[in-house]
């Protein structure tokens, strides 16, 4: 090729790789791989500072997050089950503080048919966010408002993991995990 040559700053795919689609993408891979801008030894090409694409990334991925998390309170503080349903995906897992695992939807809503009505208000705050590719996982503390029953005017408190999945454009809840008692 006219005007490439491999070194050990510029691999030799950047040099073969297709013009279009894929040559930018094996410039962001080398950049992430060399941890400095590498398009700095491209000519043509702007230089990609990885470090600005993880947070562009991340910022991306926290905003779907945020709103998957806003319909989950909102949801659960006004038993809407089929709306609370559709941000697990079909084969999620929600472990519950007071029972073992439940995978599948329709294990999850039969959890969630029976324990809505007894709790009202939900929050969740977010004490650490981390994101890589499809997957992206939360680390926080919940507080649910008990509205009926014998413990009514009580809140369950604790410690709240959430892994979230991306498929196609969609972020939906895979797994979470509820610790009670265990927040901060």
């Amino acid at each position: 090729m006219r005007g490439c040559s491999a070194t050990p700053a510029v691999p030799l795919a950047v040099c073969t790789a297709p013009q279009g689609v894929w040559r930018p993408l094996v410039l962001l891979i080398a950049a992430l791989a060399l941890g400095e801008p590498a398009g700095a030894q491209t000519p043509g090409y702007p230089p990609i500072d990885p470090r600005k694409l993880l947070l562009e990334y991340q910022a991306e991925v926290l905003e779907r997050i945020n709103e998957v998390d806003a319909a989950w309170g909102h949801a659960w503080s006004n038993d809407r089950i089929d709306d609370l349903l559709e941000l697990y995906w079909d084969d999620a897992v929600l472990l519950p503080p007071d029972r073992p695992p439940l995978r599948g939807r329709e294990r999850i809503r039969t959890y969630f048919e029976e324990v809505l009505p007894v709790q009202g208000n939900a929050e969740a705050f977010m004490l650490d966010f981390d994101a890589s590719g499809g997957m992206s996982q939360v680390f926080g503390n919940y507080m649910i408002g008990i509205q009926a029953g014998p413990d009514a005017g009580t809140q369950l408190t604790g410690s709240l993991v959430t892994v979230y999945m991306q498929r196609g454009r969609t972020w939906k809840i895979r797994s979470q995990v509820f610790v009670e008692g265990r927040g901060g």
